[in-house]
């Protein structure tokens, strides 16, 4: 039987959570992101693999409301309402742009993408967009 999605939510967080969680801060500030692939191992820890099962139980309203909030103290961004192949490119591309390199080929044409179709994306991807120099062509 499972967990109602009330239960669910007013949980606590669990030991292996915790643990998880520590990984995460650990990640995010030497990384400033959690938008990793499922294959992110972060000293011998599954990172990828638990932040795709956490997001998926988060969709599924399943994730403790203790666990998300900690989620989102670390990185606003952890769980985006867009692709996260989208969110992952755009921290490489905010991280050339923090510094100062010049755009690879690949990412230079991803932002040329993002502003030619400026209106099919999110507000909020518009902003992040925005925060770093790219505006809509």
């Amino acid at each position: 039987m499972g967990l109602t999605h009330e239960a669910a939510r007013t949980r606590p967080i669990t030991p292996y959570a915790e643990t998880a969680l520590d990984h995460a801060r650990a990640y995010a500030a030497a990384h400033h992101t959690l938008a990793v692939t499922y294959s992110t191992v972060h000293d011998g820890f599954p990172l990828g693999r638990w932040l795709v099962q956490t997001r998926r139980k988060a969709r599924q309203g399943h994730l403790s409301a203790a666990t998300s909030q900690a989620l989102t103290a670390i990185a606003p961004w952890w769980n985006p309402p867009w692709p996260h192949t989208w969110q992952r490119t755009y921290q490489q591309t905010k991280l050339a742009h923090h510094t100062g390199q010049p755009l690879p080929s690949p990412l230079q044409k991803w932002t040329d993408r993002q502003r030619t179709r400026w209106n099919t994306l999110h507000p909020d991807q518009q902003c992040l967009l925005t925060s770093i120099g790219i505006r809509p062509g």
